[in-house]
């Protein structure tokens, strides 16, 4: 029995860095949209700025999804991480400011804790 508790404590705390990691992610995208309208130029584009505020969005659901514990929090993880790597890239695209590099780091860090969680569904 003291196996089946270990486990499911490392992930329950696997699970609350990953909340953790998807609430970081989506207050860091709606941060950089905010500085990406100010900056204008390419880092305005729609289909830019659709894509942070789409990564935000899908990381809050996500992480809602882990709090109750749904037992469709896989297919979110594994959606989450997709949108996060695309955000990343698109983000490393327009790296030359900090604040860029900064959003390409937290997607990262949240699609690599979401691939995680999809393993422990």
């Amino acid at each position: 029995m003291s196996g089946q508790t270990t486990i499911s404590q490392a992930t329950d705390a696997g699970m609350q860095r990953c909340i953790a990691e998807c609430l970081d992610c989506h207050q860091i995208c709606l941060q950089t949209v905010a500085f990406c309208l100010r900056t204008g130029g390419e880092h305005a584009r729609e289909d830019h700025i659709r894509l942070l505020t789409d990564c935000a969005q899908i990381c809050v659901v996500t992480a809602d999804f882990m709090a109750r514990r749904s037992p469709h929090h896989a297919h979110l993880c594994r959606e989450c991480a997709e949108i996060c790597a695309q955000c990343a890239d698109d983000c490393d695209r327009l790296g030359q400011h900090e604040e860029m590099r900064r959003c390409a780091e937290a997607c990262r860090r949240c699609a690599e804790s979401c691939r995680g969680m999809v393993g422990t569904a």
